[in-house]
This record gives structure tokens, sequence and C-alpha cells, in this order.
């Protein structure tokens, strides 16, 4: 053959070879025809948010059927994602700290997710109502505690702040129910107080606030931040305040332990995908904070803070925005 040919020859079959490649790429990305979202708990701010997430995922990405699914939250969408039963999931950053080495709840068993987007902070709730004697975290011993439930980051949040307050599962009368059920005990006095973790604007609270002949009451739960720190680090686990106000009956600002908080996903999805869903999210907060107010606390700034590496189509957005070299 001669040399013109040969080169015409392999320009062809680079080409082609290029096609080939960009066709089973595009092939390969077209079979993601459904997305699910592990979301958490009916009564908590991920199954809310989630179901808008979805929603709005379903209506802007081309022939694409996102659903949300209701699970026990954290600890169980960790495990959801990191086997591909599910493909986005929420989590505190203890879970998936802990998801990712194999430690605590997943001892054995280490589940490779990426990070997607940090999302809003959250709280450390101890939350009882007035008539309780419950004043401080030390006063929930021998009282009837929900460490909400089984399965989720709220539970490992739960144990972690009863040990950093010296305090054990022994000490309490156990209850492990989730936030509708636990506020629902709290109200008819099935339960004297209940731990759980969550946004500012959390729709059980609410409830119960709202219930009349009921106040309700917010420990300050500040004085466990240094010992969670000590265990787990200033990016786990930092200082929050409640507004005055923000509930029904809170006559007065309440300091609080704050901890981290994202989405993440499989780490085999397209990055081309993940980076429409990064995009969609974060450039429709607006329209998410119609479902639920919590969304307008997810900063720019800080949405690329997440636990784990981010997976290569979020990096590949928030560089965009300036915020990753």
């Amino acid at each position: 053959m001669k040399l013109g040919a040969l080169a015409k020859f392999t320009a062809v079959g680079l080409a082609l070879a290029c096609s080939f490649s960009t066709a089973s790429w595009a092939q390969s990305a077209a079979k993601v025809d459904r997305i699910s979202i592990a979301t958490g708990a009916i009564g908590g701010i991920y199954h809310v948010l989630g179901g808008g997430m979805a929603k709005l995922l379903r209506e802007k990405l081309n022939g694409v059927d996102v659903t949300a699914e209701t699970t026990n939250a954290s600890v169980d969408n960790m495990r959801l994602v990191g086997t591909k039963q599910a493909d986005i999931g929420f989590g505190t950053s203890v879970a998936i700290v802990q998801g990712v080495k194999g430690d605590g709840p997943f001892k054995g068993t280490k589940y490779p997710v990426a990070g997607l987007v940090n999302i809003y902070p959250q709280y450390l709730w101890a939350v009882t109502v007035e008539g309780t004697g419950i004043n401080t975290l030390a006063d929930l011993k021998g009282k009837r505690v929900s460490t909400s439930n089984p399965g989720s980051g709220s539970e490992l949040d739960a144990l972690n702040i009863l040990k950093a307050a010296g305090l054990g599962l022994s000490d309490i009368k156990r209850e492990r129910l989730p936030p509708q059920q636990a506020a629902e005990a709290l109200k008819d006095r099935r339960i004297d107080a209940l731990l759980h973790t969550a946004g500012q604007r959390q729709p059980a609270w609410e409830d119960i606030a709202n219930t009349p002949g009921t106040t309700i009451k917010f420990l300050d739960t500040s004085a466990a931040v240094g010992g969670l720190q000590n265990d787990w680090g200033s990016s786990v686990y930092f200082k929050l305040t409640l507004p005055k106000g923000t509930y029904k009956g809170q006559s007065a600002e309440v300091p609080m332990v704050g901890g981290g908080n994202s989405l993440f996903v499989r780490q085999d999805l397209p990055e081309d995908l993940v980076y429409q869903i990064t995009k969609l999210l974060m450039e429709n907060l607006d329209e998410l904070a119609k479902i639920h107010p919590e969304a307008r606390n997810i900063k720019l700034e800080t949405a690329a803070n997440t636990p784990v590496p981010l997976h290569s189509g979020a990096a590949r957005y928030f560089k965009e925005k300036g915020l990753l070299k």
C-alpha cells in the first residue's frame, strides 16, 4: 500500500474509531433512563425535598424518569447507592464518611460513592415539651427517648451526642421512631423527648409546636460540640444557633450542635449526566425552596464541600463556577 493510501486508511480508521467510541459512550449514557433518589422517612426534610428534586429533574432531564424513594435515610441510603439499588442519596457527613471507610454500622463493608452537592447544615435536635422536667441533655437520664429510626444518620448522631453528654443507651428508655411518629408520641406523652438530625424547618416539629395546649422545647446541645469534635473533627460537627421564633412558642434563640449534610451519587454514573443534575439542582434552588424552605440554605459557595471526593460531573460544574481549580 502506498504511503498516501496508508495515511488515508489510517485517518479513516481513526475517525471511525473515534466515532465508535463516541457513539458507544453516548449509547452507554443513554441507557440511564431511570434515576432513583433515596430520601428519608415521611415527615422529614429529606423526604419532602427529595420529592421536589425528583419532580424538577424529571421535568428537565429529557427522557429520564426520576423517582424519589422513601427510606430510613442516611445509613440505608449509603447501602442503596453503594450497591447500585439507588442512584442519588441524602446523607449526614458522619454516615457518608463511615460508609466509605467501612466503619460503624457499615463495619467490614465499604460503599464507594462520590459527592454531588453539600447541602444545608443540619441541626442535631433534642426536642421535648414543657412539663417533662427536661432542661438539659443530662436530664434525659431515665427518660423515654426516641433515638430516631434504625438505618438513619440521625440514629448515629443521637448515639454520638449521648456519648458526648456522658450518657449511654442503658441510661435511657429507648424508642427508635422516625420523625413524624416520634412527634406524635411526644405530643401524646408516650415519650418524653426525641433526638433527630434535620434542617432548620422540620415539618414534624411544626406539628408539635402548632398543637393546642403544647409548648415545644428545644434543648441547648452546644455543650456536646467539644466532645463530638474530638471524635469526628470540626467539618463533621460544629456549632449552630436556632434563631428565635423559628417555631411557634420558641421565645429565644437556642445554641445547638450542627452537622454536615450532602447529596451523593453512584461513582459509575456518566459524567455528562451528573454534570446536568448538579447544574439543574444548583440553578433551580428558588424552585426547590417552594417545595421546602430549607433549599434556601443550600449555598453555591459551600456546595462543593462534600465529605467525600466529588463525582467528575459535579466537579466539572463547580470548576465552571470558579469554586475548584
